[in-house]
């Protein structure tokens, strides 16, 4: 009955390293626009600064002035929002390589009227421009997240199998593979994040989701645990 009962045990604490693999690679970041037509306004006008077109600046002063690019900027939606997890990631880099660019879909970018088209447009396309522009380096990166993206999964997957035959250095694995998951996402999308900010709008901030902070504390739980656990039962039997 003992030994019943240690496997059972066992067998909890697998599904549990299942879970926090899984909230961890599912649950997003969230990148957060609170104010979509400041951050049209502020490209607008960092596009037309850059330009040496003097009539389009003089057009835009003379929108300012009569008030018509705050009505043109008041059809946008209010706020915008992107939950970027590891899965998303790996869905949006699978469909760049397969069509070569991004579209408003990839970003959840909606359409409602045409001015929201036209400046989805313009994200898209200044996006896209970059990606070309820097396509060997984006394909080596997309590579190497996909290596690591599997890797972390069958990481995961091994760590489960090893809890389930009462090794200890289960949780050395579920340490190095949750540590990394969750490092590397704050990493890189703090990099997106500073990217974002200085090519479209300071405004644009980050916030974790609950759910991958639950993910993190659950490794944490099963990595002080499990030694016990291995103690405690290894006494009993």
């Amino acid at each position: 009955m003992k030994k019943i009962g240690t496997f059972l045990l066992r067998i909890v604490f697998a599904v549990l390293v299942c879970i926090s693999g899984f909230l961890l690679l599912k649950s997003p970041i969230n990148i957060v626009v609170e104010n979509v037509p400041a951050m049209a306004k502020a490209i607008v006008q960092k596009n037309v600064d850059h330009s040496d077109n003097i009539d389009l600046k003089n057009t835009l002063k003379l929108g300012e002035e009569l008030g018509v690019t705050d009505k043109i900027w008041g059809q946008l939606q209010r706020k915008y929002q992107y939950n970027l997890s590891y899965t998303n990631l790996y869905n949006l880099s699978v469909s760049y390589q397969e069509n070569g660019e991004l579209t408003d879909k990839n970003l959840n970018l909606t359409e409602k009227n045409q001015i929201q088209k036209a400046f989805n447009y313009v994200i898209i396309d200044r996006i896209n421009h970059n990606l070309k522009h820097n396509s060997q380096s984006v394909k080596q990166k997309i590579n190497m997240f996909h290596y690591f993206f599997f890797g972390v999964i069958a990481v995961f997957a091994i760590t489960a199998l090893l809890i389930l035959l009462g090794k200890k250095i289960a949780s050395l694995l579920l340490l190095l593979s949750a540590g990394a998951t969750f490092g590397l996402q704050q990493f890189y999308v703090n990099e997106l994040l500073q990217y974002l900010q200085t090519e479209f709008y300071h405004g644009i901030t980050l916030s974790t989701s609950a759910a991958l902070w639950l993910g993190l504390g659950l490794a944490l739980v099963i990595i002080v645990l499990w030694p016990l656990v291995l103690k405690i039962t290894a006494k009993n039997n």
